[in-house]
């Protein structure tokens, strides 16, 4: 490797203090070793799963040489390796020396303390909304409020008090958490800006900081880990244990979203908030879809790639790169591919990658002006739930001749399905209720779905007929067609 001084320790900054970690314990769910190791039992566990936010701590990551905004992630689930580099504050670290914060006192005077389990974690997420909010210089809504809240499910003494207890915030008494950020801790970051590699008897983590590098270490028996969003359950229900470790992390051109001639390019390790982001400008139907992907907490760490790989059939963002041309870009120590996403998948988790390469970016069409596109995911609820389908649609229009369609279902077969069939149903024809209505009984031609826990084959069918009706309203309503 050419970078010669290799670290052999996880550091990280808890409420100001320095914590460096190593050897296995750099394996262990961040929550575990916060309780068990570093004596701050204020972080709960509760479902180990990233879905009840009790576990919900506030990290700013020093990335690409400097230090982002503190948001809130699900610390059950990540694990100790993934927060190096890294200030961390605790519900331990709210308070000062004047005593409980702006936001913990709101709690207590509109009584939104619950039983008290689960409080910490609430606090935790709405001092990341007080954060976000003096940053962007915006009021605290109860819409806001409840947008931060997605990730806390627990509701035992009603709502109302949380979401009053956050709206009378007052921001002009916030003290960012960026008090316990030090010019010595970011020059220790600094110093630290080089690669890791930690290694036990049975188990090796590296954290390159080159593409060069991490196409050296991936092996058939390597697993990368990016926001462990999903694989961080697994471990946590003993379904999977880490042995060998490849963490993208440190490498600065996978940090990136850039838009060149109408494309996007995502990297490997661009979470789903900082793409949600991007893409409010460029394409806002993307980045609203991705509002109701997960919580904040969930996709503050989670990654697009991360969601393409993982392959899943019901993947919220799969339907709408399927339908935007999207090329898979990937590494290794014999080159690089690009692989068109109609082809990437072969099977339920079955993909064309090859067991040392490394999916560095994902490349796709931004929308175009004269062009029309539609997002939906049917749930049982509108946040943090799973997709039973999802539904793209792609439309050019002249006047109200269809001159171009492109459709994609997920949740309807062992992978998202592209519907080529009924696109061409669409083309040359004019743009009318009827067309749609007629046109939505071809769905089941080309789709399979199974019944599950979330919805039966019947209903899958009847959900697929309902989006491209759906499509046809909302089109026709938003563009007076």
């Amino acid at each position: 490797m050419e970078n010669l001084k290799i670290r052999n320790t996880i550091v990280f900054y808890l409420n100001g203090q320095r914590i460096e970690v190593t050897g296995a314990d750099t394996l262990k769910p961040f929550a575990h070793y916060l309780r068990y190791f570093l004596d701050k039992p204020g972080t709960k566990i509760v479902c180990s799963e990233g879905d009840c936010g009790a576990c919900t701590i506030m990290v700013a990551n020093f990335r690409s040489g400097s230090l982002q905004k503190f948001q809130a992630i699900n610390s059950c689930i990540a694990p100790v390796f993934s927060l190096d580099l890294s200030h961390v504050v605790t519900v331990e670290g709210l308070a000062d020396e004047q005593g409980l914060s702006v936001v913990q006192k709101a709690f207590v005077a509109n009584n939104g303390a619950q039983c008290g389990y689960c409080t910490p974690g609430f606090v935790c997420a709405m001092t990341a909304l007080a954060e976000d909010c003096v940053i962007e210089n915006k009021p605290i809504t109860a819409k806001k409020a409840r947008n931060y809240l997605t990730g806390n499910l627990c509701r035992c003494t009603g709502y109302e008090p949380i979401l009053k207890a956050a709206t009378s915030i007052d921001l002009k008494e916030v003290k960012s958490l960026t008090r316990y950020v030090s010019k010595e801790s970011l020059a220790d970051f600094v110093s630290l800006s080089n690669s890791v590699e930690i290694s036990g008897s049975n188990f090796k983590i590296n954290m390159p900081t080159t593409l060069a590098e991490a196409a050296e270490i991936k092996s058939a028996d390597t697993r990368i880990i990016a926001g462990a969003t999903d694989l961080g359950v697994l471990i946590n229900k003993d379904k999977f244990s880490l042995v060998k470790v490849l963490n993208l992390v440190h490498i600065s051109e996978l940090q990136k979203v850039q838009f060149v001639d109408g494309k996007c390019k995502v990297g490997a390790r661009v979470t789903l908030t900082q793409l949600e982001e991007s893409l409010k400008m460029h394409s806002p139907e993307f980045a609203e879809i991705l509002k109701i992907f997960a919580s904040p907490q969930i996709k503050n760490n989670a990654t697009l790639v991360g969601n393409v790989v993982n392959a899943s059939p019901i993947a919220d963002t799969i339907p709408a790169l399927m339908i935007l041309n999207t090329v898979i870009v990937t590494l290794s120590k014999m080159g690089s591919r690009r692989i068109a996403i109609t082809d990437f998948y072969k099977g339920y988790k079955q993909l064309d990658l090859l067991p040392e390469e490394i999916v560095t970016h994902v490349e796709f069409q931004i929308p175009r002006a004269d062009q029309i596109f539609k997002l939906f995911k049917a749930s049982p609820r509108k946040d943090l739930d799973i997709s039973v389908v999802t539904f793209a649609g792609l439309f050019s229009l002249d006047q109200k001749m269809i001159t171009d369609t492109r459709i994609a279902f997920g949740g309807v077969g062992p992978v998202v399905i592209r519907m080529h069939e009924l696109e061409k149903k669409f083309i040359g024809r004019q743009f009318t209720q009827e067309l749609f209505t007629t046109l939505s009984h071809f769905v089941e031609k080309e789709i399979s779905p199974l019944s599950d826990l979330r919805g039966s084959r019947e209903y899958r069918l009847k959900l697929g007929e309902n989006l491209v009706k759906k499509c046809y309203t909302e089109i026709s309503t938003e563009y007076g067609l």
